[in-house]
């Protein structure tokens, strides 16, 4: 029986003027971005603590915390690399990540198919294993406002050997 974990990551920011705007490793084209000690990218962000959850790694504020300077402006795609390298290091890999992120404004469709390149590289899943949908909050709250966007990912981890065996397999039959 293959050892399998679920977790569950979160993240908002507030929009501002004056910095890009990046979801899943895209930049996307709007008069505000996110506010952040790193490039601020809540789908990345939620995706990296839903799978340092799984792996009981604690989250992203415990590894990459935003008093240390070497995090300060840097690509959430490179913090998801280390969150990768960190979860083999405990023994799993990703099997599939679903996330959505809530936002106003800009509208997100069209730049879905990017995040889930830019991401399935790093995860190392394909298409079919990565799940991102956007919505609105129907302009209720913070982000239904406009003051922000928020992203939150469920991901399945599982024995790193484990998924890797039964995917050779079916490959061979």
């Amino acid at each position: 029986m293959a050892d399998r974990r679920v977790g569950i990551g979160y993240d908002v920011h507030r929009l501002v003027p004056g910095r890009p705007l990046v979801l899943g490793g895209v930049v996307i084209p709007h008069e505000m971005g996110l506010l952040g000690h790193s490039d601020a990218d809540v789908l990345t962000h939620a995706i990296c603590d839903a799978l340092l959850g799984a792996a009981g790694l604690g989250d992203i504020g415990a590894q990459f915390p935003d008093s240390d300077a070497r995090y300060r402006g840097i690509s959430s795609l490179r913090l998801l690399e280390e969150v990768v390298r960190l979860v083999g290091a405990a023994g799993y890999s990703p099997h599939n990540v679903d996330a959505t992120v809530l936002a106003e404004l800009p509208k997100l469709a069209p730049h879905l198919g990017g995040m889930k390149a830019a991401l399935g590289r790093i995860l190392r899943l394909p298409p079919d294993r990565i799940g991102i949908k956007a919505t609105t909050t129907e302009s209720l709250g913070a982000v239904g406002r406009g003051e922000g966007i928020s992203a939150i990912a469920v991901c399945l981890v599982e024995s790193a050997g484990e998924g890797a065996a039964q995917r050779s397999s079916r490959a061979m039959s």
